[in-house]
């Protein structure tokens, strides 16, 4: 059981079967108590479907389900679950308690590393971070997670990649770095390295792109890019 969604399928069926942690609940109820709907929740078990970030907090904060287990497959399921199901249990020592961890919700949508797309101001998953991570980083509620799109930050950043804005961090720093921006009410993810008082140059990673300088006034900073995250397997 090495994936998020095998484990929340595991999870389900765990919860509608084991009455001493479901009692019993019919797919109606459950999909209720998760923040979602029936079929949805079909789905879930069949191990399809996008995961919501509801779903995945409604097992943590309702049913107890150990975040580290769900994301990483560490530790035991939930609180004395190893003595029912230990074929499913993770190695008990990197099994963190749920209060170690912070959640960051990922926006639905893509941000651009070339032209510029808005993404949703919706969320449809969490990811997990240690807070004592976070907090030499930033306050968390300050921050989103975004996927790329677009190949002009390679090979810096690819398409597909998971980045982490820390909004607190809404000024260009003199050293410059890399920053979610918005230019004529587009967003993209690019290098900016402050050039005069009154002008940024606006940098493209990918050299097919060239550099722009542009007006520190036409320039809104959304945040600044802190952390990234890579699937191997596209």
């Amino acid at each position: 059981m090495n994936k998020l969604t095998s484990r929340v399928a595991w999870a389900i069926e765990t919860i509608r079967t084991d009455k001493d942690i479901g009692k019993g609940l019919k797919d109606i109820d459950l999909a209720k108590t998760l923040g979602t709907n029936d079929v949805t929740l079909a789905a879930y078990r069949k191990e399809k479907g996008l995961l919501k970030g509801e779903v995945i907090d409604n097992l943590i904060a309702r049913y107890k389900f150990n975040p580290m287990w769900l994301f990483k497959g560490e530790g035991e399921p939930f609180p004395g679950a190893r003595a029912k199901y230990k074929d499913v249990c993770g190695p008990e020592y990197p099994c963190n308690p749920p209060e170690a961890f912070v959640f960051v919700r990922q926006m639905t949508g893509s941000i651009s590393a070339g032209g510029g797309l808005v993404p949703e101001d919706t969320a449809d998953l969490c990811v997990a971070f240690r807070k004592d991570w976070m907090r030499r980083k930033g306050n968390p509620d300050r921050m989103s997670l975004i996927k790329i799109d677009g190949d002009s930050m390679e090979p810096t950043l690819l398409s597909g990649d998971l980045v982490l804005v820390n909004h607190g961090r809404n000024s260009i720093a003199s050293q410059g770095g890399i920053y979610a921006i918005a230019i004529d009410d587009e967003i993209m993810i690019k290098r900016v390295q402050p050039i005069f008082p009154d002008k940024l140059l606006v940098i493209s990673d990918n050299k097919q792109y060239p550099a722009r300088e542009i007006a520190t006034e036409n320039v809104r900073v959304n945040g600044k890019v802190i952390w990234y995250a890579r699937d191997l397997e596209r």
